[in-house]
């Protein structure tokens, strides 16, 4: 029964994860856009930052989650 309620559990965590990872990227975007068009070009910098620390972000979550 334990390995059903593990493999239910990483399931879920795979879709919680990509849903979430999801609507962060849309949220940058969103405020991206926003920023750019009410700043220009100064904006894109920070947008990319953003966008590239949220990888990272999501990448180490994973990976220590992976790794308990």
């Amino acid at each position: 029964m334990s390995f059903l309620r593990a493999a239910a559990s990483e399931v879920i965590g795979l879709f919680v994860g990509d849903w979430v990872q999801s609507a962060t990227i849309v949220v940058i975007l969103a405020a991206g856009w926003f920023a750019v068009s009410h700043l220009g070009a100064w904006a894109l910098p920070p947008l990319v930052l953003l966008l590239a620390g949220q990888v990272v972000w999501f990448a180490r979550a994973e990976a220590r989650r992976n790794s308990r």
